[in-house]
Formats: structure tokens, C-alpha cells, sequence
């Protein structure tokens, strides 16, 4: 992924845009949940404004005995003139006005948590989605973060943050309108501290955004870390690196927890700042406002509302500055989601891709390069061809190649240069599922998930049946070892099978590609973690169904390569030899070099 554009100076319309407008298909799916949820909220800012004024009314027409003004005349035709009934009516307004502040607050905010978690959820299964068909290379810590803590923050910019502008710009809106009819004056007193917390916000919000920005990079380091060490404790113990790695770790945990404190310093500190700088304002407009009671130029019950109203009014002047900043920091998880929907997708059906027919299994590499680098090939103008029901076996030294090739028939990858046909068609013409459909994969490191045996094995056709899944782990040599587990083919393995050893799970992952049953097949050393009477029986078993299938297979046992129609000797990224075990026995130096090497421990096997 390419690195998260760094925001420069505050908050950047285009990064506002650019977030919104990814997400903006997900929010308007739920446009009825929002309306409702708006209309409730703006109802529960209406009841809001209304609280001080039961109390006005008491003590002004009440208490001082005021005469009552015109527009709250109509409360005599009630209480006619009679005080105390005036005083209940009044004091059950308060409940009133309460009761229906809470129940439209109440109905707003579960509209719009429902309407939060719905889109939420769209927009990580819809990242999700994008991940499963992305190329390799990202850290899986990296990605564990980006779809939990980061979508949690992007709701937040989505739907919190927005809820919060417009309940503060309401509030705002009618609190001041209302003041300024009471007494302008003191309204343009109480709005003087308003300047002041917008340019403290415009300073201090880059410094916030970078910040968080580190913070989030740290948590990904240690979410990776965790993952790579806990994929690979069994090495941490086998070298005794237990201390080694827990001191990684804390310094690792030591920056994550420095730049958290850095966010927290920074954020925190500016929300004490508009907290003094409110209560200046708030100290300005009750000293004005008591010398202008007490000269008789407003009543007791105008001051308590203005009061009452300025508390209001300062929480949404004080919250669209911490608001400011938290939209800064939100922005930077924001951008980091979306920057994952924003990462093209390398390989990818073409325009004009139509749904490959059943496949022959006829295979032509026409001088292929490709490599993972730029500039640095891994396979150099490499050509050959299997025919339909050929074995192939490619050999040869670690890291010549011999992996990339099965990668680039599955289209992990696009070559740079050359094409790959499968029945006399450029595999790149054909839709990538129904590629894949008809190619069945065990790889050198099995792939198991946490499920039954049986899901595991029924991974690549869920429809199977259970006697076809028993048929296929028999042909694993698996069925005897997996009745032995607790509960037999319904025994939940571990994550990464961890549960099992790595022979029953080479077995298990060779089952899941004998159900597949496709006409083409890869297995990638096939008998790693086999005993020699298992890997005879399986060798058996694999002649029997792949008669009439091409496969592929990368070997390193002769007992596996002397059987193949065709075998490929890589070196460098070209194939250096090719031919049948005994032609290969016959011609190439190399290749006989490499068979009498393992000659000794074949006839030490058998003598055993």
C-alpha cells in the first residue's frame, strides 16, 4: 500500500471529501434511519431551549410578583389568578419538557446507533471483501488494525462526529437567537471567547493530526509484532529467544505507548484550555449581566435564563474546538480504511473475461518473466508445456523459481513479459473464479482454519457429501488418524491446526484437494511430514486419481519425481533440463548428481 497522505495544516476539505466520498454509498443506504433519527434530535434541541423558562416565569411572575407579559397570557385561562395553581402548572412543565427532551434523545440515538452499526458493518465486510483480493505483502497486524480500530474511529468520523455538528449548530443557532432577543449586548459579550478558541484550534490541530497519525503507525507495529511471534513461538522456543523477543516487544510497546501519551498530552490539554477560556467568557457575561439586574435593566429571572442558556451556549462553542480536533485525528483512521478500498487490485478479471469452459488441462508457459521486485526477475523467458494428464515435476534449488510458477498459473500474479495458456486460451482471458474453480492446490505449509476437519476438508466444495469427504481423506491416508480425534471428522481445529501434527495436517490439506477433484492439480512437496510406508500409500492413491488430471509438483524426493511424464529442472529462472527420469539420468550431470545424493538414504530406508 502506498504510504497515507500527510496532512499538512489542519483539516484539508479534499481529505474531508475523500473519506466521505468513498463511505457516502454506505451512509445513504440508510437515509430513513438518519431522517428519523435527525428529526428526534432537533425536537430534543427544541425541548432543550425550552428548560429555563418554567424557572423564569416562577421566580419573575411569581416570586417578584411581575406583571405577565402578553405571550404567556394564555396560562391565566388555566390557573385563572390563582398563584399556587400557577406554580403547579409551571413546575409540571418542568417534568414535561424533561420527559420529552429524554424521549426524543432517546429515540434519536437509537436510530442513529442502529443506523451507525449498519453501515459499519457494510463498510468492514466491504473492506474485508477488498483484502481477500488484494496481492500479498501487507501486515496482517497492520490490517487486524485498520478493520477494528480504525473503523471504530472512522464511525466516530461518520456518524458521531456529524450527529454532534449538528445538534452544536442547532443549539448554537437557537440559543443565540433567542439571547440576542433577550439582550444583544450581552450576547456579543458572551460570543467575544468564540475568536479566541478557533485560532487556538486552527494551531493545534496539525500537531494533533500528526500525533495520532504516529499513534496508529505504532499500534500497527505491535499488532505485527504480536502476530509474527505468535505464528512463530515454536522457533522463539526452539532458539530460547523468549527474552529476547519480550524485550522486542516492550520497546516496540514503549514508542506505541509514547505516542499515545503524546495524543492523549495534546488533546487533553487543549480541552482544559476552552474549559478556562469558557469560564472567562462565562465570568464576563455574570458580571455585566448582575450590574445590569441590579440597575434594574433586566430581571433576576432574564439573568438566570441568559445564564442558563450561556452554559449551552459555550458547550457547543467549546465542543466545535474539540470537535475540530477530534475530526482531526478521526480523519487519519479514516484515511488509513479508505486507503485500503483505494489500493488497486493487481490482478483482476479483464473486460472482456468470459467463464472458462471445463479444462483439458493442456498448460503452455511461452517465454515467461516475472519477479516480485521491480528489476529483480525471479523467472527469465521460461517456456514449456504439460500436456492434458501429464505429471510435472519441477526441481531444483531453493528460491530458483519453482513456487512462482504454480503462483503465476493460479494468477497470484500477472507475468511481466510472456503468457501462460491453458487449453491454447491466455488464462488472463478467463474470469478468475472459474480459473481457480478448476485447480486444486496443496501447499508445502498447510493452510488450516479454525473449523471442523470436516469444514477444512470440504473447504474447496462446501457441498460435498460425507461419504465424499471420508472417500477423499481416505485417498489423503487421513480417515485413520482423524476417527482417533475426540470427535472424529466434527473435531474443531485449533487456528492453523495447531491442534494437529504437521503431518495430519499435510494430510488433511492433500484431503481438501482430492475433493476438489479438478483437472488441474498442484502440490507442493506433497510428502513433507510423511512416513515412507504413509508416502507409498498416498503415492498410490495420487496415480489412481490424477490418471487423467495434469499436475504439477514441486519435489525434492526422487521417490515423488521418478514417476513424472515431465521433469523441470529450474536454476536462475529458466528450466536448464527437461525431460523423463531416466532421460534426465541419461543427459544431465546435475540431475544424476542430485539423484545418487539421495540414493544412500532411499536404500537406507528400504534396508530399515
Amino acid at each position: 500500500m502506498s504510504n497515507l497522505s500527510h496532512i499538512s495544516k489542519g483539516i484539508r476539505l479534499r481529505d474531508v471529501y475523500r473519506v466521505y466520498g468513498i463511505f457516502w454509498p454506505h451512509l445513504k443506504i440508510y437515509w430513513k434511519w438518519f431522517a428519523v433519527a435527525y428529526i428526534s434530535l432537533l425536537a430534543a434541541t427544541g425541548m432543550n431551549l425550552l428548560k429555563p423558562w418554567p424557572l423564569k416565569l416562577i421566580l419573575d411572575y411569581i416570586l417578584l410578583d411581575k406583571p405577565m407579559p402578553g405571550p404567556v397570557l394564555f396560562l391565566h385561562s388555566f390557573a385563572g389568578h390563582d398563584e399556587l395553581v400557577l406554580l403547579a402548572i409551571l413546575s409540571a412543565s418542568i417534568v414535561v419538557i424533561f420527559f420529552l427532551d429524554g424521549l426524543f434523545f432517546f429515540i434519536g440515538k437509537y436510530y442513529m446507533a442502529g443506523a451507525g452499526e449498519n453501515t459499519m458493518n457494510d463498510i468492514r465486510q466491504r473492506v474485508f471483501g477488498h483484502l481477500q483480493v488484494l496481492g500479498r505483502g501487507e501486515r496482517p497486524g497492520d490490517l487486524v488494525i485498520r478493520l477494528t480500530s480504525d473503523v471504530r474511529s472512522l464511525k466516530l468520523l461518520l456518524i458521531r462526529y456529524v450527529q454532534t455538528l449538528v445538534i452544536y449548530f442547532f443549539t448554537f443557532g437557537g440559543i443565540v437567537v433567542v439571547m440576542f432577543f433577550m439582550d444583544p449586548k450581552m450576547t456579543l459579550l458572551a460570543l467575544a471567547v468564540a475568536p479566541v478558541l478557533y485560532v487556538m484550534s486552527f494551531y493545534i490541530s496539525p500537531r494533533v493530526q500528526a500525533l495520532e497519525r504516529e499513534k496508529r503507525e505504532k499500534e500497527s507495529d505491535v499488532a505485527s509484532l504480536v502476530h509474527e511471534t505468535v505464528t512463530s513461538k515454536e522457533a522463539v522456543q526452539a532458539f530460547g529467544r523468549e527474552e529476547q523477543e519480550r524485550k522486542r516487544f516492550a520497546a516496540v510497546a514503549g514508542e506505541s505507548l509514547k505516542a499515545t501519551l503524546g495524543s492523549l498530552r495534546m488533546s487533553k490539554g487543549f480541552a482544559r484550555a476552552v474549559r478556562l477560556v469558557t469560564a472567562v467568557g462565562t465570568a464576563l457575561v455574570v458580571y455585566f449581566g448582575a450590574r445590569r439586574a441590579l440597575a434594574g435593566q433586566i430581571t433576576p429571572g432574564d439573568l438566570i435564563v441568559f445564564i442558563s442558556y450561556l452554559r449551552d451556549l459555550y458547550k457547543p462553542v467549546g465542543g466545535f474546538s474539540e470537535l475540530f480536533m477530534d475530526l482531526s485525528a478521526a480523519l487519519v483512521s479514516g484515511g488509513r480504511v479508505a486507503e485500503i478500498l483505494e489500493t488497486e487490485v493487481r490482478v483482476k478479471d479483464a473486460p472482456d473475461a468470459v467463464e472458462a469452459p471445463p479444462f483439458k488441462g493442456e498448460v503452455v508457459f511461452e517465454k515467461v518473466s516475472f519477479g516480485y521486485l521491480a528489476a529483480e526477475p525471479v523467472l527469465r523467458d521460461l517456456s514449456f508445456t504439460a500436456k492434458p494428464g501429464q505429471r510435472v515435476a519441477l526441481i531444483g534449488s531453493s528460491g530458483t523459481g519453482k513456487t512462482t510458477v504454480v503462483n503465476l498459473l493460479l494468477r497470484f500474479y500477472d507475468p511481466w513479459e510472456g503468457r501462460i495458456l491453458i487449453d491454447g486460451r491466455d488464462l488472463r482471458r478467463y474470469k478468475l473464479k472459474s480459473l481457480r474453480d478448476q485447480i486444486s492446490v496443496a501447499l508445502q505449509e498447510p493452510l488450516l482454519f479454525r473449523r471442523t476437519v470436516r469444514e477444512n476438508i470440504a473447504y474447496g466444495r462446501p457441498e460435498a457429501g460425507p461419504e465424499e469427504i471420508t472417500g477423499a481423506a481416505k485417498a489423503a491416508q487421513a480417515h485413520d488418524f482423524i476417527m482417533r480425534l475426540p470427535l472424529g471428522y466434527d473435531t474443531f481445529l485449533e487456528e492453523r491446526g495447531a491442534n494437529l501434527s504437521g503431518g495430519q495436517r499435510q494430510r488433511i490439506a492433500l484431503a481438501r484437494a482430492i475433493l476438489k477433484n479438478a483437472p488441474i492439480f498442484i502440490f507442493d512437496e506433497p510428502a513433507t511430514g510423511l512416513d515412507a510406508a504413509t508416502e507409498a500409500k498416498l503415492s498410490e492413491a495420487l496415480d489412481l486419481l490424477m490418471r487423467d488430471k495434469t499436475s504439477f509438483v514441486i519435489a525434492h524426493r526422487f521417490s515423488t519425481i521418478m514417476s513424472a511424464d515431465l521433469i523441470l529442472m529450474i536454476e536462475e529462472g529458466r528450466i536448464m533440463e527437461q525431460g523423463t527420469h531416466d532421460e534426465l539420468l541419461a543427459k544431465s550431470d546435475r540431475y544424476r548428481q542430485l539423484y545418487h545424493l539421495q540414493e544412500p538414504k532411499r536404500s537406507g530406508r528400504a534396508e530399515g
